[in-house]
């Protein structure tokens, strides 16, 4: 086995691991690296194959390399997020139909041992030699108007584009006619797949992106090593027939750990319902990080609503009193009330930011859930008085260890969204049920109002949205909604929103088991 032969091996080898990292690791990259990766393994081991003269394994084996360039404009979409529709599944198309033939029958292409020209190698090299024309062509444009990282990942396309053509096509074309220096093609398809992984592993977070650089450089250094060994072990021993050879650098150059992980990380998800793998342990370290980075800033932001309230209620206090002497003195009460009904409006919203950059601490115990709710709703009605709607109720009896305080607030502040947004309609009604499900708890908040308009849905529950304006009956502070879901999570549950039948809100807590 000679030395191109050697690296030509290695070479698949290292293209075949640096795919199978990229499925196990890779999450933002797209399809387009693994299959371009794979293929070009598979290109390589053709080359290879044609190194060694196998004669007719080698024949069938090189037409399947023009997947390759399905495989770089998969991985263009992938990387430019654009292309028109028809373009990926024509691309797959053609190249597939082209592997299948030369498969089948590579006389049509060329001769024994890929030397000499068949029926079908110029018409096949005109149409190749256009597309990929156009490809980098395309790519070209695409570079234009983009800076920074993103023109960096689209050059780096580009490039691979050009060094896949001269390593592939280029090489095994002059191959043909009869310039055999295919064995060195390895250098060409070296610096294309390491282009492509750039291009592909760049939207990475750094964290996953020194991860798939640190595989890929180890399965490569081990590759490398292994069919270097095997060659000059083959050498020495004078190994013959020359594919036992080939057989022996292959099976200790292959990629085997990776696969060996990627075996094992998919049985484990299969068996275990908390799987602990390399990439699920990297997402929970992800999301612990952000948790803490989350309350370290909402550390910060309590120490400013404490700032805030002390400086906002001294004068809040003030305005009161000064309030009851303008009462006293004879002044216009409507006014008086005005001036107290916005008091009150301010004090509600330092309350309300208080509790939400403040959580006081959970006090779980078993409660009565019906009377929790129960209780819940007539505070919430009584705040309306004798003109407060009707809520049905359907409670079932049921004990749950909960938060009664926390969680009775949560269905006050429902209930009385509920309430406003039926107050002014004349069958308004508001309907409230508590039950037990398989998983849990379920207690739903229903209404037959206007429901919550379409802008507000994708961020209902993000702090300081409302869709009550400031000089509405009932203005809100936009902090009710993100308190319930809080307190709701620190259950353990869930507190979702989806449109009643007839067109209102239904807001829907569920409670998971203890």
């Amino acid at each position: 086995m000679n030395l191109p032969a050697a690296f030509l091996l290695s070479g698949a080898c290292v293209a075949l691991a640096v795919a199978l990292q990229t499925l196990r690791l890779g999450r933002r990259g797209g399809a387009g690296v693994v299959l371009l990766a794979s293929f070009l393994a598979l290109w390589m081991m053709g080359l290879f194959l044609l190194e060694l003269r196998t004669g007719e394994l080698a024949d069938r084996v090189l037409p399947l390399g023009m997947l390759l360039a399905a495989a770089f404009v998969q991985a263009a979409k992938d990387v430019m997020g654009q292309a028109p529709r028809w373009l990926v599944p024509l691309a797959w198309s053609g190249s597939l139909a082209v592997a299948l033939t030369g498969l089948i029958a590579p006389r049509l292409l060329y001769g024994p041992g890929a030397s000499g020209t068949g029926p079908a190698f110029w018409p096949l090299a005109g149409v190749s030699a256009v597309a990929t024309l156009a490809m980098n062509l395309r790519l070209a444009a695409l570079v234009h108007g983009t800076q920074g990282r993103e023109r960096r990942r689209r050059l780096a396309l580009l490039g691979a584009n050009v060094f896949g053509a001269l390593g592939g096509g280029g090489l095994i074309g002059l191959h043909v006619l009869g310039i055999p220096i295919s064995g060195w093609g390895v250098l060409f398809l070296a610096v294309s797949l390491s282009l492509v992984a750039y291009a592909s592993w760049a939207p990475e977070d750094l964290r996953e992106r020194e991860g798939l650089i640190q595989a890929a450089v180890q399965s490569a250094g081990f590759a490398l090593l292994m069919a270097l060994a095997t060659t000059a072990a083959s050498t020495l021993l004078n190994v013959r027939p020359v594919w036992v050879a080939a057989l022996l650098g292959a099976a200790c150059a292959l990629p085997v750990d990776a696969s060996r992980q990627l075996l094992v990380e998919a049985v484990t998800r299969k068996l275990f319902a908390r799987p602990q793998t390399v990439p699920l342990l990297v997402e929970a370290v992800e999301k612990q990080t952000s948790r803490a980075e989350h309350a370290e800033t909402l550390a910060e932001v309590g120490k400013l609503a404490s700032a805030v309230a002390h400086e906002i209620r001294n004068p809040l206090g003030v305005i009161l009193a000064e309030a009851k002497l303008l009462e006293l003195s004879g002044a216009d009460e409507e006014s008086v009330r005005a001036i107290r009904d916005q008091v009150a409006r301010a004090s509600r919203f330092v309350e309300d930011l208080l509790h939400y950059s403040r959580p006081r601490p959970s006090r779980m115990q078993e409660w009565d859930l019906e009377q929790v709710v129960a209780g819940a709703v007539s505070r919430a009605r009584q705040a309306f008085g004798d003109a407060a709607p009707e809520v049905s109720l359907g409670l079932e009896p049921l004990r749950w260890d909960v938060d009664g305080e926390a969680l009775g607030d949560v269905v006050v502040n429902l209930v009385t969204n509920a309430l406003i947004a039926v107050e002014t309609i004349p069958q308004g009604r508001v309907q409230v049920t508590q039950r037990r499900v398989a998983e849990g708890v379920r207690i739903e908040v229903e209404d037959n109002g206007p429901g919550v308009p379409e802008a507000l849905l994708p961020r209902l529950f993000e702090p300081f949205v409302t869709g009550r304006g400031r000089d509405a009956r009932h203005p809100g502070t936009g902090l009710g909604l993100a308190l319930c879901r809080k307190w709701v999570q620190r259950h353990g549950g869930t507190l979702t929103h989806a449109r009643s039948a007839t067109g209102g809100a239904r807001f829907v807590i569920l409670l998971p088991r203890p």
